[in-house]
């Protein structure tokens, strides 16, 4: 992965001309709370020029592994933006019954969930997101990539918007 990251980063559906922005996250971090509103007012301001790829990043305990987990694997369901986003905006602290509580108000097979949860499939997409996480010497949360563009951290709506269209003006990324 060291030698080419930008597959596992940004993945392999990329678009010409649409800037990818490779989000690193955590459930119970207050910063990724307001950054995940940012990068929503940004897709809805400019929908055919950014797409965004999370990935998640539980640093804060097995809360966080679980809640981690449980969007991983929403993914697959093709859910796990409404699952991300009743997370983000709720005081959730993740426990089995309330997670699968959620995914079943927000229309995800439960069963299933609970199963890919526990899959060796969630468990490497985990993993490979700890890794592009040494890569680019996240520490901590929120990490961004957008295009060639490096951010650790909170930054304000303003400089994110920069940054993207920025990047939106250069050529594509050589990924």
């Amino acid at each position: 992965m060291r030698v080419d990251p930008c597959p596992a980063l940004f993945g392999t559906d990329g678009t010409p001309g649409v800037v990818p922005i490779a989000y690193f996250s955590e459930f119970r971090c207050p910063y990724c709370r307001a950054l995940e509103q940012d990068l929503d007012t940004l897709l809805a301001e400019f929908p055919a020029s950014f797409r965004l790829v999370q990935h998640e990043l539980p640093i804060f305990g097995p809360p966080s592994e679980l809640a981690a987990r449980a969007s991983v694997a929403a993914a697959r369901q093709g859910k796990q933006q409404e699952l991300r986003r009743r997370f983000m905006r709720t005081p959730l602290v993740a426990e089995e019954a309330s997670v699968l509580r959620v995914a079943a108000d927000v229309g995800l097979d439960a069963d299933r969930l609970a199963r890919d949860m526990a899959s060796p499939d969630v468990q490497a997409d985990l993993d490979r997101t700890r890794a592009l996480a040494d890569i680019f010497g996240f520490v901590g949360t929120p990490g961004l990539v957008v295009g060639r563009t490096v951010l650790n951290g909170a930054i304000p709506y303003a400089l994110l918007r920069r940054i993207a269209e920025d990047e939106a003006s250069m050529p594509d990324p050589v990924c």
